[in-house]
């Protein structure tokens, strides 16, 4: 594969003067979309900085399930006297997303192991802007439905009993569902350190020699010091939370907590300023 490279890459970096040209790069790939700036600082070298981000939206839709079997027999049982305009139904749910968010800066270098040719490798670090570090790296958020909270309210005023309460199970701990919206909400963060590192490999010039040159990257985000939060509170186990959150987000969960590798695949088109 290396002598493929080599022969894809009959004009490398050999024309740029160090520190006297500056390109442009738009990408988009696994990480989001990027902005980024190259500047060779010698012949086989050049150094990028840049600023990544994902746009919201969900990645998987899940069902997690929650306990209201206790709460149903509560209001069966004091049906006959209070007569509940709303009821828990057979089965409660919560519909839950599962949103993946990653906003960093970055500081690159890229090394042309020949002159004269496209092929690079890549190492470098990302960094999550301080007004970005509380917001979470995977983030599942869901509601119950209306009828449900609407039960658990009209529970708990017309017993006069505020304990009632909604709640999912991770593991052997209970986390309450909180209100939001009029309906019970729930929300657990998988956090990272703001600090990552990166290892790579890709094809083209950063620098290209015309206007316009193109860039193709593959790579890997290295975190560590991950935490599971679910409603503001440290979960012990994230495979434990894994097993309540619904089958699509296990999968993920179970993947991050034991590879704590994000794989990277890129498309950059870079723009020669000078």
């Amino acid at each position: 594969m290396l002598v493929t490279f080599v022969a894809l890459g009959v004009s490398g970096q050999d024309n740029m003067e160090p520190l006297r040209h500056l390109s442009v790069g738009v990408e988009a790939g696994l990480h989001g979309f990027g902005v980024e700036l190259a500047v060779p600082v010698q012949k086989h070298i050049v150094f990028k900085a840049g600023y990544n981000w994902v746009p919201s939206g969900d990645l998987v839709n899940t069902n997690i399930n929650i306990d209201t079997e206790e709460l149903k027999k509560t209001q069966e049982q004091y049906d006959p006297l209070l007569h509940f305009q709303n009821k828990f139904g057979d089965e409660a749910v919560i519909n839950a997303g599962l949103q993946m968010g990653l906003t960093n800066y970055k500081a690159m270098i890229n090394w042309y192991p020949f002159v004269s040719g496209r092929f690079y490798l890549a190492g470098g670090v990302y960094y999550t802007p301080s007004g970005n570090q509380d917001e979470p790296f995977l983030k599942i958020s869901g509601n119950t439905t209306e009828n449900d909270w609407a039960a658990l309210q009209e529970l708990r005023e017309k017993t006069g009993n505020d304990d009632y309460d909604i709640s999912i199970t991770i593991g052997e701990e209970k986390y309450p569902v909180v209100e939001k919206d009029g309906c019970g909400y729930m929300e657990a963060d998988f956090m990272m350190d703001p600090l990552k590192y990166y290892v790579g490999m890709g094809l083209g010039r950063c620098v290209p020699n015309k206007i316009v040159g193109l860039q193709f990257e593959l790579g890997a985000m290295i975190y560590h010091n991950s935490v599971l939060y679910c409603q503001d509170r440290e979960v012990g186990s994230i495979i434990d939370a894994a097993d309540g959150l619904g089958n699509d987000a296990k999968e993920i969960l179970e993947y991050v907590d034991k590879y704590p590798i994000y794989p990277q695949l890129t498309l950059r088109l870079s723009f020669r300023m000078f």
